[in-house]
Formats: structure tokens, sequence, C-alpha cells
């Protein structure tokens, strides 16, 4: 086992400066990545030559990218916590920026499918990364607003890659293929920039070991938060579902939503970074009840909100628009910013749990469960529309992530308990004496 140093001289790594310096690069370009990731969420599915008949095809080539993440998130945080951040993190931009400039080159299904899978190796690699170096570059005491600065970056990045991407469509109409020759100019200009100018943090170096041996490793209190964080992957998988909803209600023209949506993300990424210093200050645990209990009351809210809302015609002042919906629009967005206390109180929740030469594993199965649960939750979503329309699909989340949330509140009431009995045990025979 050693440690790893960022590269020698003046202002050495260790200094708070650096550190902050090195976070605004690492934000900054998760911030591009992430247009990135936007702009091609908006018109990968344009693009593809499908017909528009053959859903069931284009289905499965756009879930060919998640599919491919999940199953390398763990080999990646493997290989990260052997051999290093910095290296994973400016191949994975480099390779987003190669296999977008293919994509633009070519619309050949094969071609355009076998790239759309390595977005997702190349996804794994950005995430885990820029997760674990976060990790390293933070302390207990500010790692929550660390992992908001990230989940801002996050949601900021994919609101105006959305943006891009909805003016793309207009302006490329002729030729969407130069609409990713864009995106691979962004990105790639960020991969020289960050080769050049982001450093290696300060890392334990953990000698080659078994991909079963890295995992078995991880304790108990990251392996009890897993239900939770698994949980809101799978409301996410029902939040991507909301569009197929609205077009079985009839509601095709969506455009009225676009603001409100980049308000939504907003909301998130504010909130993501002052829950995230909340959490540095009560802890972990206590923001995350907030999350949980602010996520389970937006979806209880959402049936009555999403039908009126989904509604308002295109051009309606937001005066009437508000009228239109009512006042529990105020209701589902104050719990819905509640909820935006969940991804960084969880994510620094792991940071500070998982062995130091394992952060890369840990956050490989974050990336895992991720990609797990969206699928999941976008099964389950189509099975209760089926089974009972609007209302089920929201109460349905609602009672699975109720079940999973309870499910990681026990596992880790059960943690504590055993460590009181443990140190009682320890300290018993020096109390007799």
């Amino acid at each position: 086992m050693t440690v790893e140093s960022q590269a020698q001289g003046p202002g050495q790594s260790s200094g708070w400066l650096a550190k902050l310096g090195t976070l605004s690069i690492l934000y900054l370009a998760v911030f591009l990545t992430r247009i990135g990731f936007g702009v091609i969420l908006i018109l990968f599915p344009l693009y593809l030559p499908i017909p528009k008949t053959e859903s069931a095809l284009a289905a499965g080539v756009t879930a060919i990218y998640p599919i491919v993440e999940g199953f390398s998130a763990l080999p990646v945080g493997a290989y990260v916590d052997r051999r290093g951040r910095r290296k994973v993190f400016v191949a994975g931009l480099g390779l987003i920026a190669i296999l977008s400039l293919l994509i633009g080159l070519s619309n050949n299904l094969l071609l355009v499918g076998g790239a759309h899978g390595l977005e997702g190796l190349a996804a794994a690699m950005v995430t885990v990364a820029s997760l674990t170096m976060i990790t390293d570059l933070t302390v207990v005491t500010n790692r929550g607003v660390g992992m908001g600065g990230f989940d801002l970056a996050n949601l900021g990045g994919y609101g105006v890659g959305i943006v891009l991407g909805v003016a793309f469509s207009s302006v490329f109409a002729a030729d969407l293929g130069a609409s990713f020759l864009v995106v691979s100019a962004i990105l790639g200009v960020s991969a020289v920039a960050v080769y050049f100018i982001l450093r290696e943090p300060v890392h334990i170096t953990q000698a080659r070991r078994s991909l079963k041996e890295m995992y078995s490793s991880l304790t108990s209190d990251v392996a009890a938060i897993l239900p939770v964080w698994f949980a809101l992957t799978v409301v996410l998988g029902f939040y991507i579902f909301l569009p197929r909803l609205a077009a079985r209600m009839g509601k095709t023209d969506l455009s009225q939503a676009a603001l409100p949506i980049l308000l939504g993300l907003a909301l998130l990424g504010a909130g993501a970074l002052l829950f995230g210093r909340l959490s540095d200050k009560i802890g972990r645990t206590k923001t995350m009840a907030v999350g949980a209990l602010g996520e389970i009351g937006f979806l209880l809210v959402l049936p009555e909100v999403f039908g009126p809302l989904i509604s308002i015609p295109p051009g309606t002042p937001w005066i009437d628009s508000y009228n239109m919906v009512g006042p529990i629009i105020i209701v589902a967005g104050s719990l819905f910013f509640l909820g935006s206390a969940l991804v960084p109180s969880i994510l620094a929740f792991i940071g500070d749990k998982a062995a130091k030469e394992f952060r890369g594993s840990a956050m490989g199965l974050y990336s895992l469960m991720l990609s797990a649960g969206i699928a999941a939750g976008l099964v389950l979503a189509g099975i209760a529309d089926d089974l009972g329309g609007v209302q089920a699909v929201f109460y349905s989340a609602a009672i699975i992530f109720s079940g999973l949330s309870l499910t990681s509140g026990y596992l880790l009431y059960r943690n504590k308990q055993f460590e009181n009995s443990a140190s009682f045990v320890s300290k018993a025979p020096n109390g007799s004496a």
C-alpha cells in the first residue's frame, strides 16, 4: 500500500488553495461533460436511423449506454483504486469526445449503437474518478458541500445541455450529425485542458487485489446505505418515464414544461449545495431523513400536480399557469426542494465510511446502483402505468422508496447497536478492574 501525491512544486497539494483549485477544475470539467450528455440525451433518439414504428429497437439501442455503464462501474472503480484518478478521468473525457465525433460523422446504426455503448464506459470513468477525487480532496467537515458542488455542476450541465439539444434540433435540423461534432469539440478541448491543469490528489494506492476482495472489504455502513440509494435511482427511472406518461395522456407538446424543468434542476442544484453543507453541520443521516421525507411527500402530491401541469397550453402567462395548477404547486416545489438533500448526504456518507484505499471501488458501486436503479424504475413505472395509470405510478414509487429507505434506516440502526455493544464489551474488563 502506497501514498501517491500530486506533482511537486510551489504550493504543495496539502494546501487548501491547491485543493480548492483542483476542485474548481473538476467541477468545471464535470459541468462541460454533462452539457455533452444533456445534448446527447435530447438528440440521440432523433438521430437514430430507425423508423418511428420500431420503438422497441430504438429503446434497445438507447439502453446500451446505461447497461455498459453499469457493468463497467465496478472494474473502473477497482482500477481507479490501483492506478489513480486523474488518468481515468482524462481518458474518459477524451473517449467521450472521440465517440461523439464518430457518431457525428455517420449515423450507421451499428457504428452509432457501438459508439453509444462505449460512451457508457466513458461515463463510468468520468463519474467514478471525479467522485473519488472529490472524496480525496475533502474531509468529513466539508465533504457534504463538496458533493453538493458536484451535484450542482452535474445538474447545471445537464440543464444547459438539454437547452442546447433543443436548440440544435432546430439549428441543425437538416444535419443533426453536426451537433455531435460541436459536442465533440467542447469535450475535446476540455480533455486537453484538464490533462495539463488537473493534478492527482493525495490518496492511498492499494496493491493489486481481486475485484471480489475489494468489494468484500466495504464497510457495513456503506452496505447499509445502498438500499436508500437504489430507491432514489429507481425513483429517477420513474421520473424519466414521465414524458411517456404524458404522451399516453394525449399531451405531446410539452414545450411549456421546458422552463419548469430548468427551474426544477436549478432548485435541485441549489438545494444540493445547501443541504450538503447542512450535512456537514448536523450529520449525514439526519440530512438524509429530511430528504427522504421530502421525496416521499413529493411523490404523494405529484399525482395532483402532474395532470394540470402538462395541460397548460403553450404560451400561457405564468400567473394564469399558476391559477390553473393551484397553490399545491408551491407545496410540491417545497417538498421537491427538501428531496435535494438526499444526493449530497448519501455521497458524502459513502465517502466518509469507505476505506481510504477503496474509495474508487465504493464510488463504482454507487455508479452501478445508479444504472441498475434507473433501468428498474423505467420497467416498474411502465408496469404501474399499465395497471393503474398516473396515481399507480407515483404511489408505487412512494411505496418502493419508503420501504427501501426504512431498510437502510434499520441497517444503520443495527450497525450502531452492534458498535455500542462491542464498545461496551471492550470496556467491561477495564471497568471491573
